[in-house]
């Protein structure tokens, strides 16, 4: 939980006056750690250490079962990969995926196993088809007393509305880049390794610890801006077959589309840091990397670097709304400014 120590504060506080709702929303970008909060407000309704202030404790049975994803109360309900959308009944996946709505309802009126409550932590909650979130509803409004839900989204306004009015809203935010910079050193990461995740983690805390133990994470965002290099410096039938490529990846992978989208909006930022004569604050690249930023900053001019950063942004957006993936990303190729 780096940076979110308003969230944190609000957990102690709930805690300490027992005011807890039955349902909240946990809202904020992708890898901000909207599942690691919710897994830790889990441990900390259903801690055993004696004092309040003391949970989560994070050692004792019932932490450590909630960690490890095996606590028989606490259930994480996410879309099924073969499925488009969370489901109302189950679809014979693996038993994370086959906590289904059909499956909460009757579960949520039996009494805990060896916890003090339920908890029903529902992944990417905008997921939700439109008759299981209908049929989830009256649970979400007079639930046991015993039961809490816990979703997360991007955005509020992704959730269906008769669900996202049910539940109070915890919005977390990206972490700045310095306190991500200093929480990654205080975790083993060599000081300069740590400037660089962090200044390519966007404020993603999920991501940057991640990346930080995997350092493939890392060559991969490299290989996805020499990707945006080359449809910049391509034809435009070069960059329809790179649109092609990438429409057919979203939907199978949408989350690699999702994240190699969101590298070129950080190489067309650099952009413009370059042309602000900021190119020593751009730590995470090397030597041709930076040779290819001069070059678009030289031959793009300030406005056509915002618009392309813009509609990167935009695109991004269009496709978690379901537009036709192909057009989207044909548009946006096609749109982008050209290099020699």
């Amino acid at each position: 939980m780096i940076g979110h120590e308003p969230a944190e504060a609000w957990l102690r506080r709930a805690l300490r006056t027992d005011r807890l709702a039955h349902a909240y929303l946990i809202t904020g970008p992708r890898s901000v750690g909207k599942r690691t909060f919710a897994l830790e407000i889990a441990q900390a309704v259903n801690c055993l250490a004696p004092e309040v202030d003391d949970r989560p404790d994070r050692t004792c049975q019932q932490c450590r079962l909630i960690e490890r994803g095996v606590h028989p109360d606490v259930r994480v309900v996410k879309r099924a990969p073969e499925r488009r959308m969370i489901a109302m009944r189950a679809s014979g996946s693996p038993r994370e995926y086959a906590d289904n709505v059909e499956f909460i309802q009757a579960d949520a009126q039996l009494r805990p196993v060896m916890g003090r409550r339920k908890v029903y932590l529902i992944v990417y909650a905008e997921e939700l088809a439109e008759d299981a979130g209908n049929r989830l509803l009256k649970t979400l409004e007079e639930p046991p007393p015993f039961v809490l839900f816990l979703l997360t989204a991007i955005e509020r306004g992704g959730v269906l509305p008769t669900i996202a009015s049910r539940c109070q809203e915890l919005r977390l935010q990206p972490a700045p880049r310095g306190q991500l910079a200093t929480a990654l050193e205080d975790l083993g990461v060599e000081s300069e390794r740590a400037l660089q995740l962090a200044a390519l983690a966007g404020g993603r805390q999920g991501w940057a610890v991640n990346a930080a133990r995997d350092p493939a994470l890392f060559e991969q965002q490299r290989v996805f801006a020499q990707q945006l290099v080359e449809a910049l410096r391509g034809s435009r039938v070069d960059r329809l077959v790179r649109a092609r490529a990438l429409s057919e990846r979203w939907y199978g992978h949408p989350d690699t589309v999702r994240e190699t989208l969101r590298v070129w909006m950080s190489w067309w930022r650099d952009v413009l840091l370059v042309q602000l004569g900021l190119l020593n604050r751009i730590v995470h690249l090397e030597g041709s990397e930076r040779d290819a930023l001069r070059s678009a900053a030289a031959n793009v001019s300030h406005g056509s670097a915002r618009e392309a950063a813009a509609a990167i942004q935009q695109t991004l957006a269009d496709l978690d709304t379901n537009v036709n993936a192909r057009l989207a990303l044909d548009l946006l190729l096609l749109r982008l400014p050209a290099l020699r």
